[in-house]
């Protein structure tokens, strides 16, 4: 007709983490770090399908649809190619004081190249129900930078002496540049390249009912494990709650619980409305990165929830249209922003100073630091995603074209900085593809979708600082100066970075109905 808190048992949280370790998902970033589409057909519609029941997979978005695409199986294998690269610039001629400085350089990433498989299967009950399973990878997000180095303390001493110093890797984890000195320990000495790694894998199963004739209801509990590592961080260390679960701790796994719940009709003919939303995914603490992330190593995967339009103009045409949001600010490792003021009088600086003028209590757990429930995060905005897809069918095969574009990628000019490890700024994608029913059973899809670049430029707060030494000694001192209360806050001075990324993808599916 239309062609998606009890803690889970031992057995479910054991198969999670199982599959999360043994499927090879990369992580990726398209709407955020959303996939644009899960199944061939979805991907080759911008993304879009809500409202429009091709295949298993639809389970993915909107579970209700499970009950009108009959008995079959669906398995996905996509080539994924996310480039990405920052460009750091000069700091002002005029600046200042610098807590941290990424020296001038476009640095592309490493890994750049992902397979992500997908799998679905549907069976009938009765001829008013369905169940089956999808396993998908929901998203994620990595970035290796091999070289450059970053400046620390600019300007900072006291006559003669300086404490500034010169430190391998993006973000200084490195041993100092040889031939400078370290007098207060600002490099991590630890692994240079800035790194993270993050997949995530959902599990779905799946239940879809009919309502009457037209219109149907659908629900998967969802079943949720993710992996990450982080390294060459290990300058911000000393700024964290918990210093030794910042970085370089290899791979912690997570798992958690959460569901979708879905709907779909057609009563009015020619036209299929679909909704579906997804609950806030609750995730077990990244307890190895626990010093990283805001909430002592929470990361939550968001709600979202979509609406999706299909129309029927001939038997053999399809236009739809898909509207989503992901609720990205409701996590705060994600959506906290950095606050230059705060982070540093609050954390940076009376721990920057205890190396040099020991202040009692300064090494103490601060609400300002890095692990801390309202520590700096990412930043990320909201996402709102608008999918448009056009569908024909001609003879055995269909013919599909779409796009789909973001009211504003989730990283905001001022939250650059951390972003680097993150540079989800992909707003566009431009999608095509085709399918071929080879028999009354077997069919192959195929689907392409290309990314445009997208930079996104700001500035790094940390780079200058709007005080001289006295204010900032006898500030962090003291615990905090009205001096210094704004002193950290985005000026023209400050260092420029720019993130970029553009992508390409392509997907085989295969269909086999019984």
């Amino acid at each position: 007709m239309f062609g998606e808190s009890a803690s889970p048992s031992p057995y479910w949280r054991r198969l999670a983490l199982v599959a999360a370790l043994s499927v090879p998902l990369p992580a990726i970033a398209t709407n955020g770090y959303f996939a644009h589409g899960y199944s061939a057909s979805q991907r080759a519609l911008g993304g879009a399908g809500t409202a429009l029941t091709e295949d298993a997979l639809v389970s993915t978005i909107n579970p209700a649809g499970l009950v009108w695409v009959g008995n079959r199986i669906d398995v996905n294998f996509s080539v994924f190619s996310p480039v990405r690269d920052y460009t750091a610039y000069e700091r002002g001629e005029n600046a200042n004081i610098g807590i941290i400085a990424i020296d001038p350089a476009t640095v592309k990433s490493d890994n750049d190249l992902f397979y992500i498989p997908g799998f679905a299967f549907s069976r009938r009950i009765d001829d008013f129900s369905s169940w089956g399973i999808a396993v998908y990878g929901n998203g994620g997000m990595n970035t290796e930078y091999q070289g450059n180095t970053a400046q620390f303390g600019q300007g900072f001493g006291l006559g003669p002496a300086t404490f500034a110093t010169q430190c391998q890797g993006t973000f200084g984890g490195g041993r100092p540049v040889e031939g400078r000195a370290d007098p207060i320990g600002f490099c991590g000495n630890g692994k240079p390249a800035a790194a993270v790694d993050l997949i995530q894998l959902f599990i779905a199963p799946t239940y879809s009912f009919k309502v009457g004739e037209r219109t149907s209801i659908g629900i998967s509990p969802l079943i949720a494990g993710q992996r990450f590592r982080a390294d060459g961080l290990g300058a911000f260390a000393p700024f964290s709650n918990s210093p030794d679960k910042v970085t370089g701790n290899g791979y912690d796994i997570s798992y958690g619980y959460g569901g979708r719940i879905g709907f779909l009709t057609g009563v009015i003919p020619g036209v299929g409305i679909g909704a579906s939303y997804q609950t806030r995914v609750r995730m077990t603490e990244l307890e190895k990165y626990e010093g990283l992330f805001a909430e002592q190593g929470d990361f939550d995967i968001p709600s979202s929830w979509n609406v999706g339009l299909s129309l029927h103009p001939t038997d053999n045409l399809r236009l739809v249209f898909d509207y989503q949001r992901i609720n990205f600010s409701e996590v705060a490792s994600v959506g906290n922003p950095l606050d230059p003021n705060r982070f540093v009088n609050d954390c940076a600086l009376p721990r920057l100073l205890n190396g040099i003028i020991p202040i009692v209590g300064s090494d103490a757990p601060s609400s300002a630091c890095l692990g801390a429930d309202h520590g700096p995060g990412f930043g990320w905005q909201d996402v709102q995603v608008y999918k448009f897809g056009v569908q024909y069918k001609f003879a055995a095969f269909k013919f599909r074209a779409g796009y789909s574009i973001n009211d504003g990628q989730p990283i905001p000019s001022d939250e650059v900085l951390f972003n680097i490890l993150a540079p989800a700024v992909i707003e566009k994608h431009y999608t095509a593809g085709l399918s071929y029913q080879y028999s009354k059973s077997i069919g192959f899809d195929l689907s392409a979708m290309y990314a445009p670049s997208n930079p996104v430029r700001g500035k790094n707060p940390l780079s200058n600082v709007e005080a001289n030494l006295v204010q900032i000694l006898a500030g962090g001192a003291a615990g905090g100066s009205p001096a210094l209360e704004n002193a950290f806050d985005v000026d023209p001075e400050d260092q420029d970075i720019s993130l970029d990324m553009h992508q390409w993808e392509i997907t085989l599916g295969f269909s086999y109905r019984f």
